[in-house]
């Protein structure tokens, strides 16, 4: 699940309850559910918006999409320690299983081994695209490209220091990370493949890594040109033309950091 988003959800819940740590909240309808950046803002019935500190131990049933209900726990949440405006909300989340009633963690291990996740408003659409859907929002888990490019400081809801809307930006790294060259939402790559990104507006500055050598400049619809695969196993150069026609002459030695694009990455060649 750690791999992409891992729900898309309702953004309106049929109910909430809570079990332990957290008694205080009884079993009750609610008036709805709404994503701030990365945060729940639970609004019950009564009007009451439960804080960040009331929300472990709630359990909400959320509709996936195509009719199923699904049970998501909140365990634990906490302000990501790498975020310097202090906004982004972690949470550890557990689904039930509707045959076993066992509770299951949501999400896989991270790079980091832990297990975390956070809502974000808007959907994504089966070619990649993450756009925005009125009342709905996506679960995804921080070892997925999802989550990390909002921690890498790409969050979709706010601007750059020069002012400009990172929402392209925020697209842009989705699938430089998933290394969508295409931009057609199908990735080439491994998980715990690493990578090192770059950008000319001051998140992600351009700092060499050692070893790594230029692999792309990318734009919000996939590589605008490409040196060479990230992992030529599971797409070669040839096959990287066949597939992205609007690629051709755009691939090998003239690909570098001069190019206009939004971002750019360096990568083990292999």
């Amino acid at each position: 699940m750690n791999r992409r988003a891992t729900i898309g959800l309702a953004a309106v819940a049929l109910l909430i309850s809570a079990g332990p740590p957290s008694p205080a909240v009884p079993q009750t309808a609610l008036r709805s559910v709404e994503v701030d950046g990365t945060a729940f803002r639970i609004t019950l019935a009564d009007g009451h918006v439960l804080g960040q500190d009331e929300l472990p131990g709630v359990r909400l049933m959320i509709g996936d999409g195509s009719g199923r209900q699904r049970a998501i726990r909140i365990d634990a949440v906490e302000r990501d320690p790498r975020d310097p405006d202090a906004e982004i909300m972690l949470y550890s989340l557990s689904e039930q299983d509707a045959a076993s009633g066992e509770w299951r963690d949501l999400c896989e291990p991270d790079p980091h081994g832990r297990r975390l996740g956070f809502p974000l408003a808007g959907g994504f659409t089966g070619d990649g695209r993450h756009i925005e859907m009125s009342g709905r929002f996506l679960i995804t888990c921080t070892g997925g490209a999802e989550g990390k490019c909002v921690r890498f400081g790409y969050k979709p809801w706010r601007r750059g220091p020069d002012g400009v809307s990172l929402a392209p930006y925020y697209q842009t790294c989705v699938r430089l990370v998933r290394a969508d060259y295409c931009g057609d939402g199908i990735g080439h790559t491994r998980n715990g493949t690493p990578i090192d990104l770059f950008d000319t507006i001051g998140i992600q500055s351009d700092e060499v890594a050692p070893g790594m050598t230029f692999e792309a400049a990318w734009g919000p619809d996939g590589a605008v040109c490409v040196r060479r695969t990230r992992l030529k196993a599971v797409l070669d150069p040839a096959a990287l033309v066949q597939q992205c026609p609007h690629l051709a002459g755009n691939v090998g030695e003239t690909c570098d950091e001069a190019t206009p694009a939004l971002l750019f990455n360096r990568s083990f060649a292999r």
